[in-house]
């Protein structure tokens, strides 16, 4: 379904890629988790396959294919058409992505409609009920609300909403739950999953804790400095680390009664 092939990614006229000879290949349903610490290229990575390097930001060798086709000769028409229906994406802070002046039901009206030819009341209704989906109470109450007026486990559920709403085949996180607090993070990867479960649909999480990664991927890809340091299975990372990063991230898991829990 996905296919990451030797890609180098490049930023300007710096002559040394900042990241280097990544490979994955992503069936459909399975969760991928790219584990590392700040600046190890992780978002870098998923923004390369949603096509929106920041900073003239550019793959510089490899490839890229969603389906069998590759991403790197899509026109503007093309990515328009496949950002937000056939690839999503769920930021960090998805409140900072909702423009805070706005109601959130005006804003959400305005993203179905630009994907999808309806009238505003179907639109609003299909809001409505995404919204719903994702365990909000009251999503005609949340439509009218301003960004301000919920709280930010609430904003991330709207942002994922949005991103969920023409059930993508591929969903993109970045650093989902990072800004939340640890209650709210376990509801949010936990409805994460059931997004697999339900529409069997394909993610990519981003995230510095090693610790989600073990709950909730499939296959985990631990980077550092631009590189992949170790890659496999879950099983293979959590248990048969092949490399000292990877192991020292095993190791920074707090122990419960000598146990550990990853």
């Amino acid at each position: 379904m996905l296919s990451i092939q030797d890609v180098s990614i490049t930023y300007g006229k710096n002559p040394a890629p900042t990241v280097e000879g990544v490979n994955l290949e992503m069936k459909q349903g399975e969760i991928v988790s790219i584990v590392g610490e700040s600046g190890s290229g992780k978002s870098t990575v998923i923004r390369a396959v949603l096509g929106c390097l920041p900073g003239g930001g550019y793959v510089s060798k490899g490839d890229i294919q969603f389906e069998g086709k590759s991403l790197l000769g899509y026109s503007q028409e093309e990515w328009r058409k496949l950002r937000g229906t056939e690839i999503s994406m769920i930021f960090q802070d998805s409140g900072a992505m909702i423009n805070p002046v706005r109601r959130i039901g005006a804003q959400y009206v305005e993203y179905i409609r630009t994907h999808e030819k309806m009238s505003k009341k179907d639109a609003w209704d299909k809001g409505v009920e995404m919204l719903e989906k994702m365990r909000l109470p009251s999503g005609d109450n949340i439509m009218r609300s301003y960004p301000f007026q919920l709280s930010g486990g609430m904003r991330q559920r709207v942002g994922i909403a949005m991103a969920m709403t023409f059930q993508p085949k591929l969903l993109l996180g970045d650093e989902p739950t990072s800004a939340l607090d640890v209650t709210t993070q376990a509801q949010i990867v936990r409805q994460m999953m059931e997004l697999r479960d339900q529409y069997n649909t394909s993610i990519i999480v981003v995230t510095h804790n090693i610790g989600v990664a073990a709950y909730m991927a499939d296959k985990i890809i631990v980077m550092k400095n631009g590189r992949v340091v170790d890659a496999g299975d879950r099983e293979q990372i959590l248990h048969h680390p092949s490399d000292a990063y990877t192991k020292n991230l095993l190791e920074s898991v707090p122990a419960m009664g000598g146990y550990r829990f990853v």
